[in-house]
């Protein structure tokens, strides 16, 4: 049998996979966790809509599910879009030419692959799935105790995997081309921690001892939880 070339002897593309492996690892496995973690608001708020009578409640909640759906489906493009980079690192394409009758890059025709431009390309589509969530829980004038995470454990799981592995595509980026601007991503960094605080406050539980006393100064003492409980008996009397 014909022995395989090791990792060092296929012209060094080992080496390449390996200084990017880690960072990529943590960006895909961020967005996997932001992804799975979905499931659950969107299953929650799938159930609320079946049980909501007054028509137009029921239409901002609808319109809630489909952001999730979208932001979900962006979420994989961009699962894919980190792949395909590690895939194009891997094999050490890095928009490679054709090449002409004297042996150099021949450009009219089709490039292979171009590794940082398809990371920006993720970078964008995460920015674009964040975009989405904000508008599922953007508050409307006649229902603003429904911009509220029902799930705000798994989400803030979403919106916290989201925002380091948009820091982590951002660090990718300047690592690579540490001359051009990509601050536009710091914008939504900071919007996901601020989506964070605004939706995903837990009321507590009255469990393990905890009295409705308890529960009751746990509220009037912090305005985000009063916000959610009340939230949360609106929903209940929908």
């Amino acid at each position: 049998m014909t022995e395989q070339p090791t990792a060092p002897e296929r012209d060094g593309l080992r080496d390449i996979a390996v200084e990017y492996e880690d960072g990529l690892r943590d960006i895909a496995v961020g967005l996997l966790a932001a992804f799975e973690a979905l499931g659950a608001e969107h299953q929650a708020l799938t159930a609320e809509e079946k049980e909501i009578t007054a028509m137009e409640r029921r239409g901002t909640v609808r319109r809630m599910i489909q952001s999730i759906v979208d932001a979900s489906r962006i979420l994989v493009d961009s699962v894919d879009e980190v792949a395909k980079v590690h895939g194009l690192r891997e094999f050490g394409i890095d928009r490679q030419m054709a090449k002409g009758i004297d042996g150099r890059g021949y450009s009219p025709l089709l490039t292979v692959g171009d590794p940082d431009q398809t990371l920006y390309e993720a970078a964008t589509c995460v920015e674009e799935a964040v975009q989405r969530l904000g508008e599922a829980y953007k508050p409307t004038k006649k229902y603003p105790a429904l911009a509220t995470a029902r799930r705000p454990q798994e989400m803030r799981t979403v919106l916290s995997s989201l925002r380091g592995a948009l820091a982590g595509l951002s660090a990718e980026l300047v690592a690579r081309k540490p001359k051009e601007d990509v601050g536009d991503f710091d914008l939504c960094i900071a919007f996901l921690g601020e989506l964070e605080t605004r939706t995903c406050s837990v009321v507590p539980a009255q469990a393990s001892g905890l009295t409705a006393d308890a529960v009751t100064a746990a509220i009037l003492s912090d305005p985000k939880i009063a916000s959610a409980a009340a939230a949360a008996l609106e929903r209940t009397t929908a």
